[in-house]
Order: structure tokens, then C-alpha cells, then sequence
């Protein structure tokens, strides 16, 4: 699973309904981001809101679809 956003690649380590855990979070304001998960070599993609934006002292960050 992979978080898409402006051009980065950042690895999720957990996906929650309405959150995510990045495994090396950065420091990004709040975006339209998109989910990438692959399971058996079929890949699903959909777009995300990051309402919060994302912060490198926490790694837990709130989601929304798009």
C-alpha cells in the first residue's frame, strides 16, 4: 500500500476506514492525495482527502474519499 501525493511515494503501514499510518510520514499540508494497494496483483486506486494534512511527529492521519 502506497500514498500518492505530488509526486511522492510514501509506504502506508496501516489503513484504517477514515485513517492512515505512514510508515516514514513528512511534513505536507492538507491535499487531495491517491491510495494505491495491490492484493494478488490486482491494484484498486482511489482518491483521498487529507483534511489534516500530514505531520513527521505523527504518523496517524485522518482520510476522507474523495
Amino acid at each position: 500500500m502506497e500514498l500518492r501525493l505530488d509526486g511522492r511515494v510514501l509506504p502506508i503501514a496501516q489503513l484504517g476506514p477514515d485513517f492512515l499510518v505512514l510508515a516514514n510520514p513528512v511534513d505536507h499540508p492538507p491535499a487531495e492525495a491517491e491510495i494505491a494497494m495491490s492484493i494478488d496483483g490486482r491494484e484498486s486506486r482511489w482518491l483521498v482527502h487529507l483534511a489534516d494534512g500530514i505531520s513527521a511527529s505523527r504518523p496517524h492521519t485522518r482520510i476522507s474519499r474523495c
